[in-house]
């Protein structure tokens, strides 16, 4: 038990460092190529600026005769570009710097075409492009651009360098933790192995036919002693059962059986639910120390490798601010030799104000002489003057015919430069947090799987046994106290059911008709005992987990996504199109809730969740390449599909493995591993979004979907889930007619549906967007994202205690959370920011996680009161329909205001839809309010 629990917690301590050192290895490269894209764009821009010129009096580009020598000055500038193109809009090179290619890549032509900004860029494994367009007129499509090829090199080298620390590191991290779990594990087990192994002794001396002393287990109180006690006494019962069960097929007419013996449950159930807790005992011992143990390991990489990220990137910091400096040096230079004076340059001050646009912790730059001649931006110091002689103050000189004439001085932001490092430290976290939700579900995987899964079995086993149910056998592995239990058990029931069989075989009358009674009280039939399907919540979790991650891995970017994608229906607004894959996919739930319990009753949960997988992977990779938006739309509607089959058909399974007692905690978790998945998504995707591309995160998903499928292929039993009932009868009558209800109307329209409509048409929609428009990235958006699902998992368990101290309004609870909710979003429609669309989405989060609970708490008391005679099921999917059909319409319609009034006003529109739903709501239950209901 000590060795194979060490064994599993170094497993999940290398699993973590392995995947936290991904995922900090792609940040930093996604950083560092922003930053090279960034300031290759600055030459782009200084060089496209000789051309406008001419492109402005509506000449081609190829009018100007000294094209090639002017891209020369940007390789003068940066001797490390590879070539610098001028080219026109349908992408033939007019000018070069290299051999003069026919066309640019095709890929830079449509990063051109599709970026909303004259900066744009693209990345291949070769070469960095940066291009900068030339518009005839804001909004304008582009009369020309200037691209610059940039080696990839340096990101390769400077990737490398951060991957050599941050594996090191992890390796050293991983041996360290990795000891110090040995030791800690076995000081924890000691004591549960010795137990076992008094247990043994007690198991060798029932099978002994000695009597059975509790005092050899254990003499103290506590929780294991409990259970060891407990499972003593099982296979005390289950040994004499046995020996009971052999004399009565020698002899079933004799007198062996009496009155009180407990039939057997031949399903099993019995024996399920008095196991016991013995798996739960000792996996509370285990659980913390892996826990500490991955929190501390990745903390402390996740630190060393933040640290080498501001290490790597700091020189191209300072590479950025050093190029802005000689560009402009260069540029008043070469003025100065055209005869120009340097008080006489025209538009200089917003050329350079242009620059700084491009590279935003440049706060400042001037040209001076002794005293300002030019400057664009704002002093950080109000006392910086014109001498070069200042700290922390850059300056570059300015020759001519041999003599400086002035000098160049940039003063940088170090609230920006913090601020990067700052982003670079949050998205270090994010990752941090998406690891270790990972890597919690993987331990609580192999940890039952591989330590406590005999613990389990050998309880569930000796308690049937000791029922009088004998139709279950384990295939029992290793030597130890477990092992020997399980085989013994398993051998009794074989020897029973080839007895069983030959007396039947031999007998006749009335003996036979006493065996078959017999058989049928202690589960033995024809042929060999079934093999005891250990079927837990347990195995089901990491393959949810992925696959939810998986489905919300674009939803950071997808509205951008399809933004870019062709459009065919050139007729429809943008702003609706963008609306529609989302709104696809939701109506695609819509359609398959109903029918997928149905699937799952016929085919089992394993079978449905493996085929609903395929398509949904398909789906992916049909995302992937998909190169118009209706594509987008068609493919993103099939994972609507994929996604209803999957996580319903993981809901019955929970149901199929949950006994009564348990159902309703059962359920909570299940709810909170689905949201933990939809973070892991959110958070992750932004970030890969950022690195491997927005298309290419896609085929990432694909590939979690696989690997789900292949994790419920191995986990969940092949039966599960199976009923044949020719008794339920379900007919879409009998549901709706749960809308002649006016309380349950009122609860949808006034809570139920504003609530979805903040969910799809805010969260999934006008957050990406209206971000994007700021300048966001992917991760940014990612990051603002998570906190909706983050807030949501941490308030739900709270939203209950919450009613209970309201003396259980669920009225007065869903009122005050619209409210909170509507409120959350003003200021994001108002002063739309990065800041402001994060605290909307902490209130949002809370208010949906109220919400959630007490919407259902609501249609629960109408459907055990006044609609008792449908009931709960029918109820319940009514809300569900009603929630999902009303975010569809009010998404469709908040992306039609968006495209005539702005996304501001659509976020205003959710707001007051949301505020005075909830004020309809109460009104109109105001009495229900006051009686606290």
């Amino acid at each position: 038990m000590r060795f194979k629990g060490w064994i599993v917690t170094t497993l999940v301590i290398a699993i973590t460092q392995a995947l936290l050192s991904l995922l900090l290895i792609l940040q930093h490269d996604a950083i560092y190529s922003e930053l090279l894209r960034q300031r290759v764009a600055v030459i782009a821009q200084t060089t496209a600026e000789t051309f406008r010129p001419i492109l402005d009096l509506g000449l081609p580009i190829s009018m100007l005769r000294d094209g090639d020598a002017i891209l020369a000055r940007g390789i003068a500038i940066d001797p490390s570009i590879v070539a610098v193109h001028a080219i026109n809009p349908t992408g033939i090179v007019a000018h070069t710097t290299g051999s003069k290619p026919g066309t640019i890549d095709d890929n830079v032509l449509t990063a051109m075409r599709l970026a909303d900004q004259d900066v744009w860029g693209h990345e291949t494994s070769d070469l960095i492009y940066s291009g900068f367009s030339i518009r005839p007129a804001e909004g304008a499509p582009p009369s020309g651009a200037v691209v610059v090829e940039y080696p990839h090199d340096k990101l390769d080298a400077a990737s490398r360098n951060i991957a050599r620390t941050t594996l090191r590191s992890a390796l050293v991290i991983l041996l360290a933790t990795s000891a110090l779990a040995f030791v800690l594990i076995y000081l924890v087990l000691d004591r549960p192995r010795r137990r076992l192994a008094d247990l043994r002794t007690i198991f060798e001396a029932t099978r002994a036919g000695q009597s059975y002393d509790a005092g050899l287990a254990v003499a103290k109180a506590g929780s294991l002693n409990h259970e060891l006690l407990r499972l003593g006494q099982n296979l005390q019962d289950a040994d004499a059962a046995f020996r009971k069960l052999q004399l009565a097929i020698a002899q079933p007419d004799g007198a062996h059986l009496q009155s009180e013996d407990r039939s057997a449950n031949n399903d099993g159930d019995e024996g399920n639910l008095n196991a016991g807790r013995l798996k739960a005992v000792i996996m509370a011992r285990l659980l913390p120390i892996t826990v500490l143990l991955v929190v501390i390991s990745a903390i402390m990489l996740g630190t060393v490798a933040t640290r080498a990220v501001t290490r790597s990137i700091e020189p191209e910091l300072a590479a950025r601010t050093d190029l802005i400096g000689n560009v402009v040096s260069e540029n008043v230079q070469r003025a100065l030799d055209s005869g120009i004076a340097l008080n006489e340059i025209v538009g200089a001050d917003q050329f350079f104000g242009d620059m700084l646009k491009r590279l935003p912790e440049v706060a400042y730059i001037a040209v001076a002489t002794g005293r300002i001649v030019i400057e664009a931006g704002n002093r950080i110091d109000p006392y910086l003057a014109p001498p070069r002689e200042r700290r922390d103050v850059r300056s570059h000189p300015i020759v001519h015919d041999g003599e400086e004439v002035a000098y160049v001085v940039i003063d940088i932001d170090p609230r920006l430069i913090t601020k990067r490092f700052h982003s670079v430290f949050l998205d270090a976290v994010v990752i941090l947090l998406v690891t270790m939700l990972l890597a919690s579900e993987v331990m609580l995987l192999l940890a039952g799987r591989a330590l406590a899964e005999g613990l389990e079995q050998v309880q569930r086993l000796s308690a049937m046994q000791a029922a009088g149910n004998f139709s279950r056998r384990v295939i029992a592995k290793g030597q130890g106290t477990i092992g020997i239990i399980l085989r013994t058990l398993s051998e009794r029931a074989i020897v029973l059911h080839a007895s069983f069989n030959e007396a039947v075989e031999v007998a006749g009358g009335q003996r036979q008709a006493a065996l078959r009674r017999i058989g049928d009280r202690f589960g033995l039939t024809s042929g060999a005992p079934r093999l005891l399907e250990s079927s837990s919540f347990g195995d089901i979790r990491l393959a949810l987990v992925l696959f939810a991650a998986a489905d919300e891995l674009p939803l950071a970017f997808l509205p951008i996504y399809t933004r870019a994608a062709e459009n065919l229906w050139p007729w429809l607004d943008q702003a609706v199109l963008i609306a529609l894959p989302l709104a696809g996919y939701l109506l695609a739930i819509v359609m398959m809730s109903p029918y997928a319990r149905v699937l799952v009753e016929r085919f089992g949960v394993r079978r449905l969740f493996v085929a609903a997988s395929i398509p949904t992977a398909i789906a992916h990779l049909g995302l992937f390449a998909a190169a118009t938006a209706q594509e987008i739309i068609f493919w993103r509607t099939v994972t609507g599909f994929g996604y209803a089959i999957v996580t319903l058909a993981a809901q019955d399974y929970v149901l199929s493995v949950a006994s009564k007692s348990n159902r309703d905690s059962l359920l909570g978790v299940f709810t909170l591993v689905l949201f933990g998945g939809v973070f892991t998504g959110v958070a992750l995707g932004g970030v890969l979004a950022d690195r491997l591309g927005p298309a290419n995160v896609f085929l990432v998903s694909a590939g979690l979907i696989a690997a789900s499928a292949l994790l419920s292929t191995w986990l969940i039993a092949p039966d599960v889930g199976k009923r044949h009932d020719p008794h339920a009868i379900r007919t879409v009558r009998t549901k709706w007619t749960a809308l002649r209800h006016p309380r349950l109307i009122v609860l949808i329209l006034g809570i139920v549906i504003p609530s979805a409509v903040v969910l799809q048409a805010f969260i999934s929609y006008l957050v990406a967007l209206t971000l994007d428009a700021q300048g966001a990235s992917a991760a940014e958006i990612g990051r603002i994202l998570m906190l909706f699902f983050l807030t949501l998992m941490a308030v739900g368990p709270l939203a209950g205690r919450l009613s209970q101290h309201l003396k259980g309004s669920h009225a007065l609870l869903c009122v005050g959370a619209a409210g909170v909710c509507g409120v959350a979003l003003l200021p994001a429609a108002l002063h739309p920011s990065q800041l402001s669309m994060a605290l909307a989405m902490v209130a949002t989060g809370a208010g949906s996680a109220m919400i959630r609970g007490a919407q259902v708490s609501i249609a629960l008391l109408v459907a055990e009161t006044d609609l008792a005679e449908i009931g709960p099921t029918a109820v319940l999917g009514v809300l569900r329909t009603g929630e999902r059909l009303g975010s569809i319409v009010g998404l469709v319609l908040i992306a039609g205001l968006a495209g005539v009034a702005g996304y501001t006003a659509a976020i205003l529109a959710v707001a007051l839809w949301t505020m005075t739903g909830g004020v309809v709501f109460g009104a109109l239950n105001f009495r229900h309010l006051l009686t606290r209901r």
